[in-house]
């Protein structure tokens, strides 16, 4: 039997077992002396390569010991040639490649005494491999192990990308090639990652209380704020373009400048009045309602900034108006490069909390305004249902029905349980200070299960007509 290792970079990394018939091996890697576990291949930063030109960066070399060993279980002591392929890069043919040679006293796995450099082992540097000629012991001795120094990587550009990876292969020979001793299966010896890692974690959604007057104006305890989610942002241990020292010591070496960009549809709702990023030991940071764009809000932090730690983002409200209920959002975490890294590190996005209400919720639409088209005609009226169990108040946001602009909210008077409340359209226009004008939507809600109906009166004929075939809600709120 024999035995191959593979080390890079002055650790050793891959051990294969050679037998004198052609066989696979397999890559590991000594976690100590006796232990022989699965193969940890060294970690390269992907912001060592810039967003242009990323295969013009070289990795490893002499100088950090880039080595590949071929460690025998069984000593060689004929002339012998060996192979060693690489994918996912290229070597660098210019560079000195050197080969020594280690006797191995006692059983695989142990230490391994030095005996001298290696007789013969022609070295040939091409870009798709190494090849070793007529590697020969010295007289009367044995060859266990070869220490192949020096090795350079580059055309490495899909490590730009994290995860992706080098890997060697290879093949032991006799000297005149016309057998094969083992072929070594391919396994990653370098893989990339980015410097920082970014963890994004949404909030619980956020339930709003309804045993508040007006009808949902907190969120459950009372609190007019929650939290929408966390952002963590971590280093990891990646290295440089030596594969032996990490890319950076601080978060300025990574990173110049992060940016948070908030989209979540809380943003267009009326009682909001701020989003804040507050990082960990730090002033939370607040983007104000006038500083929106849309639903959209964003944050900047430059290294000054503790950009490495955890940032909580938390959504603000007056705690008087009415909140509505939203879907969850998102946060998007993106970098500029540091002044070590030729390229910023990788975007990230994640989920922010979702806002729910419970109570009756219900939706109408089209409802005439006293100043529409045959409004002398044609009168709209809102009939609210309690058909719960405790008494409440409704709470009717009105809103433009072609824009959806909020023109004004009506709080109604309390409703019995197994009680109904009938309000008019001028009635709402009247408390709202509303100026009539087109038609409406109505979004109604209260402490209290129920539903709407949405009556147009024909004042000429006398007539009642029944328009609540939109609404939202389910089980008792949309009977």
């Amino acid at each position: 039997m024999k035995r191959q290792t593979l080390q890079i970079g002055g650790a050793l990394l891959a051990t294969t077992a050679l037998s004198t018939a052609a066989a696979a091996g397999s890559f590991k890697t000594y976690a100590t002396s006796t232990n022989v576990t699965n193969l940890t291949p060294i970690t390269v930063s992907t912001q060592v390569f810039g967003s242009t030109g990323p295969e013009n960066v070289t990795l490893g070399g002499a100088a950090t010991g880039g080595e590949v060993n071929l460690d025998f279980s069984a000593s060689l002591t004929n002339a012998f040639d060996v192979v060693i392929n690489v994918s996912g890069a290229q070597f660098v043919q210019a560079n000195t490649v050197s080969v020594d040679e280690y006797s191995e006293s006692t059983v695989a796995g142990q230490t391994l005494n030095f005996e001298g450099s290696a007789t013969g082992c022609a070295v040939q540097v091409l870009a798709d491999r190494i090849e070793l000629d007529d590697c020969l012991p010295n007289t009367g001795g044995t060859v266990d192990t070869l220490i192949i120094s020096g090795l350079q990587f580059n055309e490495a550009n899909g490590l730009a990308t994290a995860s992706s990876s080098i890997s060697l292969s290879g093949t032991v020979f006799n000297s005149d090639r016309t057998s094969t001793f083992e072929t070594i299966t391919s396994g990653a010896v370098v893989t990339s990652a980015d410097s920082l890692e970014t963890t994004v974690t949404a909030g619980s959604t956020l339930n709003l209380s309804n045993t508040t007057t007006p009808a949902f104006s907190t969120l459950s305890g009372g609190t007019a704020f929650g939290s929408l989610g966390n952002v963590k942002v971590s280093r990891t241990a990646a290295f440089g373009t030596d594969l032996s020292t990490q890319l950076g010591t601080s978060a300025t070496n990574l990173t110049s400048f992060v940016e948070f960009t908030v989209t979540h549809g809380v943003l267009t709702d009326a009682a909001t009045t701020n989003i804040t990023v507050t990082p960990a030991g730090e002033t939370a940071v607040a983007v104000t309602t006038t500083q929106f764009n849309g639903n959209i809000a964003s944050f900047g932090f430059d290294t000054d900034s503790t950009v490495l730690g955890s940032f909580d983002i938390t959504v603000n409200f007056t705690g008087s108006t009415a909140i509505s209920a939203w879907s969850a959002g998102t946060i998007d975490v993106a970098f500029t490069a540091g002044t070590q890294a030729a390229g910023a590190p990788t975007s990230a996005t994640g989920a922010l909390a979702a806002i729910s209400r419970s109570g009756m919720n219900v939706q109408i639409n089209t409802a005439q305004s006293t100043a529409g088209n045959g409004s002398d005609l044609f009168q709209s009226l809102v009939r609210i249902v309690n058909n719960g169990s405790v008494s409440g108040a409704a709470t009717i946001i009105v809103l433009n029905d072609a824009t959806g602009a909020v023109l004004g909210t009506y709080t109604s008077a309390s409703i019995a349980p197994g009680a109904s409340l009938q309000v008019s359209v001028a009635d709402i226009e009247a408390q709202t200070g509303i100026t009539p004008s087109g038609q409406y939507g109505l979004s109604i809600s209260g402490a209290f299960t129920g539903y709407a109906q949405h009556v147009m009166y024909n004042s000429v004929d006398n007539l009642f007509v029944d328009l609540s075939g939109f609404r939202i809600g389910s089980g008792e709120n949309n009977p």
